[in-house]
């Protein structure tokens, strides 16, 4: 995690619950959390290479990562009834256009764990589309917004480096809709875990603009 002031810039990871079925090289893993930037899986057989490919299925779409196993270390908490290890995975790059859907993958995974904690209304969540590149400024235009929650104000100014605040969040410049607008609705009534998805959301799209994971 970098520390740049009171701001911080990070990719957080989200929580897969029920883990998802993969294979890294020809390893049976499962995915327990995921991020823009990787992933920690388990497994059951130790893991021989430096470099593998992770490859599973969300949704009927093959999504394919080429990874970095960063740590190997023992399980306490396993999801394969055989399984003692777990491995951290550092994204290198995606492959056959697999980053766009992975941030469609982890923009439906947050939009259901809010809609599984019953305490934000489903339908006060932004749409997948708020994420979407369609909606986001690339190239040399890139730029962010910042959306500060500062003494029960917001506060939005446009910044050169997408970085997270201690309260609000940051995403890719695009105009100042309906949705943002609802999504600072959304973050103040709700609790730290709600306000991290909210982030974790918005990263999405500064993702997206820094094309993270870069494409092989």
């Amino acid at each position: 995690m970098r520390v740049a002031g009171d701001e911080r810039r990070e990719f957080q990871r989200l929580r897969v619950d029920p883990p998802i079925p993969a294979t890294l090289g020809n390893i049976q893993v499962m995915i327990v959390d995921a991020g823009v930037l990787g992933a920690r899986v388990q497994h059951a057989l130790p893991l021989e290479d430096k470099y593998a490919d992770l490859r599973f299925t969300f949704r009927d779409q093959p999504i394919a990562m080429h990874c970095e196993i960063v740590r190997t270390t023992m399980s306490g908490e396993t999801k394969l009834t055989d399984s003692s290890l777990q491995s951290g995975l550092r994204f290198v790059w995606a492959i056959e256009g697999s980053g766009d859907k992975l941030r469609r993958m982890l923009a439906q995974l947050v939009a259901h764990e809010f809609d599984s904690r019953r305490k934000v209304p489903a339908d006060t969540m932004p749409q997948h589309a708020s994420v979407d590149g369609d909606k986001t400024v690339r190239g040399a235009d890139a730029a962010f917004l910042c959306y500060r929650y500062d003494g029960g104000v917001w506060r939005k100014r446009r910044v050169f480096l997408p970085e997270q605040p201690p309260a609000g969040f940051t995403v890719a410049r695009i105009e100042d809709s309906t949705e943002m607008q609802r999504l600072c609705r959304v973050y103040e009534t709700a609790d730290e875990e709600g306000r991290r998805l909210i982030r974790l959301f918005a990263e999405l799209s500064v993702s997206d603009v820094l094309q993270i994971p870069p494409n092989s």
